[in-house]
């Protein structure tokens, strides 16, 4: 065989499909073929389980070893890698625990896998010099109502059902973590990188309309009247004159226009 071809079949070997690559390959006593091709297949599933632990280590707490390697190797099966870099491997793992049993049972689970890939993006994001509050000052006050805002690539938005937070920061203090329980409401989420170090908190359904409308482009008097579904008309301004600050100081926001 080529090497382009001895390369193609040594894939598939070791992704557990039908492949031609055991004749290429001697036996080496005490290790027949099949035990020396078994080693790179044992190898390649390992790194990814390692990969999966360093995306989702409160996951893996919860779960323990063993239920963490069954559930990697599962998903294997289900999502074989496809990225160049293993960092962005295993972004579907969320939606794999809704849908497979047994962890579909246990919801919390998806959650906590969901806010931790999303705290790994805002972690990993493109970096950007962001506004300070001096900055929104300098702008002429006629301008304000077109206003658009950019914000920085870190910013997630979630909405979980579930106190997954809650559970993920007590195992991630070393902590005792509370038994799951499902939010009277689901409760949105906003996360960010700021200097190199991760936030996140719980916003209500005024700041969320309003981030809604500020990502999507929408200008200050779009945002405004965004939030005029969710104030009196008179609280509307100050209210989103306040938020679009808040956001200033926490470094969410790259660019005015």
């Amino acid at each position: 065989m080529r090497l382009r071809e001895l390369q193609r079949e040594m894939q598939r070997e070791i992704l557990g499909a039908p492949s031609a690559i055991a004749q290429a390959i001697a036996a080496s006593p005490p290790l027949t073929t099949p035990a020396r091709l078994g080693i790179y297949q044992h190898a390649y599933q390992a790194r990814l389980i390692e990969a999966l632990d360093d995306s989702y280590e409160v996951l893996h707490e919860l779960l323990g070893d063993d239920t963490f390697e069954t559930l990697g190797t599962l998903f294997i099966a289900a999502h074989p890698s496809t990225h160049r870099s293993l960092r962005w491997w295993g972004g579907e793992l969320a939606d794999f625990l809704e849908a497979t049993a047994p962890f579909s049972g246990q919801p919390i689970l998806a959650e906590v896998a969901r806010f931790e890939w999303a705290l790994g993006e805002a972690f990993d994001s493109a970096d950007a010099a962001v506004l300070v509050r001096a900055d929104l000052e300098a702008v002429d006050p006629a301008r304000w109502p077109e206003l658009r805002f950019s914000f920085h690539a870190s910013v997630r938005r979630l909405t979980l059902e579930w106190n997954a937070v809650a559970v993920w920061k007590a195992v991630s203090a070393k902590a005792e973590p509370p038994e799951p329980e499902r939010n009277a409401e689901p409760v949105k989420w906003l996360l960010w990188r700021q200097d190199l170090e991760n936030y996140f908190r719980s916003i209500d359904a005024v700041e969320s309309a309003a981030l809604e409308a500020a990502l999507g482009g929408s200008s200050f008097a779009e945002i405004c009247a965004a939030l005029g579904e969710e104030l009196p008309a008179d609280q509307v301004p100050p209210r989103a004159a306040a938020l679009i600050a808040a956001w200033t100081d926490g470094g969410l926001v790259t660019k005015v226009a």
